[in-house]
């Protein structure tokens, strides 16, 4: 039960920052450009994402900067993984090109719930720096 939810916070979460990465991005990308604006808006909900799901939906309390690199890492393992899956779906069947990200985010989704929970939040064996 803990874990179911942990995951749905982990949704709202990711939720709240796609919609807040979208709105950083349609304020800053005419004054800056687009690239810059979502460079900007991605780092900021990184950060935003990184903080609440360290004190709300797992309540760690390991060491922030140990957290943050098993964070980014985790990061960009699921890019790596979204951008693979989407070129294989892509290259090897006949879906739909507009289900690629769906299917893309059901393998993403749960594989960064998984690494958050079980990796980069989880309760050290061994006591960390503060």
């Amino acid at each position: 039960m803990k874990s179911i939810k942990q995951f749905f916070k982990f949704g709202i979460i990711g939720i709240i920052n796609t919609l807040l990465t979208y709105l950083i991005y349609t304020i800053l990308w005419k004054p800056t450009s687009p690239t810059i604006a979502m460079a900007i808006g991605y780092g900021l909900t990184s950060l935003i994402g990184l903080t609440i799901n360290k004190i709300w939906v797992f309540k760690s309390t390991n060491n922030l900067s140990h957290i943050a690199a098993k964070y980014y890492a985790t990061y960009l393992f699921t890019w790596l993984l979204s951008i693979t899956s989407t070129n294989l779906i892509s290259s090897y069947s006949n879906l739909n090109k507009q289900l690629i990200p769906i299917i893309a985010l059901i393998i993403t989704i749960p594989t960064n719930f998984v690494l958050s929970k079980y990796w980069v939040f989880s309760k050290s064996k061994f006591k960390e720096a503060s």
